[in-house]
């Protein structure tokens, strides 16, 4: 790991024991947040189950690094409760964010499939736990199952398909119909209803949707004034709550 990534991710002890607080109960609904997941409930049960059986839970707190780019592949991993985001840090510390992954979510096929390095870094965004398969057990599954390539490449064709839909955002569509159709996707993947509205329960500075669609945290900050005075959202301290998300969408398509 670089030092400039060592500098701001906050390592944890080799002792570390997770709080058991910040976890899912024992024998909790591994399968039924994994099987919420199409590309996952699509495999034949007899991959589910030795999939299930093999992996195991890893936990993480709040800004710990997953992986960092250059790192070895050692696997893939499944988001079981929390959030992660893929992204990569240039030499002078700017950010660019490729996706955040909420839970049922995989991530790392990429680097386990071709035995290369990581891409990017994964890091959670807060206290997580991760379901972990090995690369020494996806490639014994693959050898006693080679049906599991089939699976493992229409997963990566989901990156592809996301990667392709950011490019296209970026180069047809406008800052505000960028910053709206992120919104939504944030209230679908990680929205919470509220009586007044949809809050969105991950912890997002204007800084940190800035470096999403790729724009200034002052464009971000005009954006949300006008949608606030609008009655479309309500954002505070970090905190997005969508109060209408039908003219979002309206605006999205239109723009």
């Amino acid at each position: 790991m670089s030092q400039s990534m060592q500098g701001r991710v906050r390592t944890l002890p080799e002792s570390y024991v997770p709080d058991p607080a910040m976890l899912p109960p024992e024998g909790g609904p591994l399968r039924e947040v994994l099987l919420s997941n199409s590309w996952f409930n699509g495999l034949p049960d007899y991959l589910i189950d030795e999939i299930l059986a093999t992996g195991h839970r890893k936990a993480f707190r709040a800004r710990e690094l997953v992986h960092g780019k250059g790192d070895s592949s050692d696997g893939i991993y499944a988001v079981l409760s929390g959030a992660v985001k893929v992204c990569s840090i240039s030499a002078d510390g700017l950010e660019c964010v490729f996706r955040y992954l909420s839970p049922g979510n995989w991530f790392g096929e990429i680097g386990t499939l071709d035995h290369s390095l990581r891409t990017h870094d994964a890091q959670a965004i807060e206290d997580s736990e991760l379901f972990f398969l090995s690369a020494l057990e996806v490639s014994r599954i693959l050898e006693n199952h080679p049906i599991f390539y089939k699976f493992l490449a229409l997963l990566l064709c989901r990156v592809v398909r996301t990667a392709f839909t950011m490019l296209d955002d970026s180069a047809l569509l406008s800052v505000s119909a960028r910053l709206a159709k992120r919104l939504i996707s944030f209230a679908e993947a990680y929205g919470e209803p509220r009586p007044e509205g949809t809050l969105i329960r991950l912890h997002l500075t204007q800084n940190d949707l800035a470096t999403i669609i790729n724009t200034t945290r002052q464009t971000i900050n005009k954006r949300f004034v006008c949608w606030q005075d609008l009655g479309w959202i309500d954002a505070r301290y970090g905190r997005i709550m969508i109060t209408n998300i039908a003219a979002l969408r309206q605006f999205a398509e239109e723009e």
